[in-house]
């Protein structure tokens, strides 16, 4: 299951929203020294689906140990606020498509009021003060996680085990549930679901935690006969659209304020649109200059932007 995606620059600003205190390893031990409890056979898992290959694959693999899988398509975004494109309605008809597949049953949860309250409005709050938050992390822990959870209860049932199609792995210690770094590491997905609580965790599972994508599981979904197995992966926010420029999405829910964006010593090289315009460590796009500068800190004071030659 999807949840907004921002772009890989925003990862290397470190912002309130993704620091986390629990236990939590950025150099896992070897796949054979993790366990994590797992459900047998007979029990219901839900599957949180989006209609791409890694939760179409983890839903297989659950349903291969002979458990009682039902997919769950979270909509998080109403295409009808926004002209943009988000291909919600194609990813629906690719679950309701596996789904049938694999003979299991496929339930559709609308949590668009929800998302709105809980993950945009933060995240705009989060850009009206300079700062850039990733939705994805928020949406992971008070979505995915939290919300979406209660609903599987309130509507369906108790929903004892969770799974979703992240590359990561848990590990029980005690009472507390520890979250690890996925085996493939150019697909690890542990940094999404660090804000998750342990207590969500203990009943969370990873079946591709400890697979290759490119390897493993692109392979398992063409032996299945899986038509989504070659499906490429959607590398936009899903209301934003992959054709739309983020920061001009922004700006029309954002007042544009533009600014000066000046050297360490003070020299203007530019000006920005808004301090939600650029990130820290983006390129701040002066042209004329033979080595790139790029944004270093942002003082909402003065509504300026500091820009370094030297990353």
């Amino acid at each position: 299951m999807r949840c907004s995606r921002l772009p890989a620059s925003t990862l290397r600003q470190k912002t309130l929203l993704y620091a986390t205190k629990r236990p939590y390893s950025t150099t896992p031990p070897h796949p054979t020294d993790i366990w994590q409890t797992e459900p047998k056979p007979g029990d219901t898992v839900y599957v949180g689906m989006s209609g791409g290959v890694d939760s179409s694959v983890t839903a297989h693999l659950l349903k291969s140990k002979g458990l009682n899988v039902q997919a769950i398509f979270m909509r998080n975004w109403d295409t009808r606020d926004e002209h943009g494109e988000c291909p919600s309605e194609a990813d629906w008809r690719d679950v309701q498509k596996v789904c049938q597949r694999l003979d299991i049953k496929c339930h559709q949860i609308n949590l668009v009021k929800e998302y709105w309250t809980n993950v945009f409005a933060t995240a705009l709050d989060e850009y009206s003060l300079g700062r850039t938050p990733n939705p994805d992390i928020l949406c992971n822990q008070q979505i995915k996680f939290g919300v979406l959870m209660s609903e599987i209860n309130k509507r369906l049932g108790s929903a004892e085990w969770f799974a979703t199609g992240h590359y990561a792995r848990t590990k029980r210690h005690g009472n507390q549930t520890e979250l690890y770094k996925g085996v493939d590491d150019k697909k690890d997905q542990s940094y999404y679901l660090a804000r998750v609580g342990s207590h969500k965790l203990k009943n969370a599972v990873f079946p591709l935690g400890s697979l290759i994508k490119n390897k493993d599981v692109r392979r398992i979904a063409k032996d299945v006969g899986l038509h989504n197995s070659e499906k490429e992966e959607s590398m936009g926010i899903c209301f934003v659209g992959e054709r739309r420029r983020f920061d001009r999405f922004l700006a029309g829910y954002l007042p544009q304020t533009p600014g000066d964006i000046v050297s360490r010593d003070g020299h203007k090289l530019g000006t920005h649109q808004g301090l939600f315009s650029k990130t820290i460590g983006q390129s701040a796009g002066i042209p004329g200059w033979q080595q790139k500068w790029y944004i270093y800190n942002k003082d909402i004071a003065t509504n300026r932007m500091f820009a370094i030659q030297d990353r």
